[in-house]
């Protein structure tokens, strides 16, 4: 019987701009950082629709910081400032394997198992429990 030493961190290399990188499925730190910072991508895994302008304004923060969380480092400011300055070409590079990773059966199976799984959650009141809306918290700055 194998245990999660066998299995974490389950990585692929990637060459950008012919550097060998390590990447990363975003764990469950990473994707909470990313959630509680973008509200966007919150919505958007609930079903709910979010304008375009929205997705195109906060799309270079949010992909420099998926990127930061896929390479070991989630919410690391100088990795993101580092993924943010990369060509458009690298970032997708970089972008497609850490989502392939993360969300291998993608999107739609995650969001189904996270409403399962919150739908089986109770608090201690009897109630059940459900994710936050949209009310994110400003991250301090390092």
């Amino acid at each position: 019987m194998s245990g999660l030493l066998a299995i974490a961190p389950v990585n692929e290399t990637v060459t950008v701009q012919g550097v060998k990188i390590h990447v990363y499925g975003v764990s469950l730190e990473g994707a909470a950082d990313l959630l509680n910072r973008f509200p966007e991508l919150r919505a958007l895994f609930t079903g709910r629709d979010v304008p375009v302008a929205d997705l195109a304004a906060k799309a270079p923060a949010a992909v420099a910081a998926i990127i930061a969380a896929g390479i070991g480092y989630p919410g690391d400011e100088e990795q993101e400032h580092a993924a943010r300055r990369l060509p458009l070409e690298a970032q997708l590079d970089l972008l497609a394997p850490i989502l392939k990773l993360t969300l291998p059966n993608g999107v739609s199976a995650f969001a189904e198992k996270l409403k399962a799984l919150m739908g089986s959650v109770t608090v201690t009141d009897g109630s059940a429990a459900s994710a936050p809306a949209t009310n994110s918290r400003k991250r301090p700055r390092r």
